[in-house]
């Protein structure tokens, strides 16, 4: 088995797409924050607002950060919607 440290993966964005890249270290969540190049443009630009789609996911990041109970609240919303979707998939009718 080899280290997962050592493979690694390239991500395509389309432009105007930002992506979170989660991941676990020693029990901890690790995150990313990328932005495709003309997001990224924006970013560099002290003349542009920052994109909301880029404000949006660093707002997410800040509060996975700070708020204890919201990984916990997310992983419930999480499970609830998945019940309700198995509950629609056995539901013939």
């Amino acid at each position: 088995m080899t280290d997962s440290k050592d493979q690694k993966i390239t991500i395509a964005l389309e432009p105007g797409h930002v992506a979170i890249i989660l991941g676990m270290e020693d029990g901890q969540i690790s995150r990313q924050l990328f932005a495709s190049p003309d997001v990224d443009a924006m970013l560099d630009d002290e003349q542009s607002d920052i994109p909301f789609q880029y404000f949006l996911a660093s707002a997410f990041l800040v509060r996975l950060d700070q708020d204890e109970d919201f990984v916990s609240d997310l992983a419930e919303w999480y499970d609830e919607k998945l019940r309700g979707e198995a509950g629609k998939e056995e539901d013939p009718s």
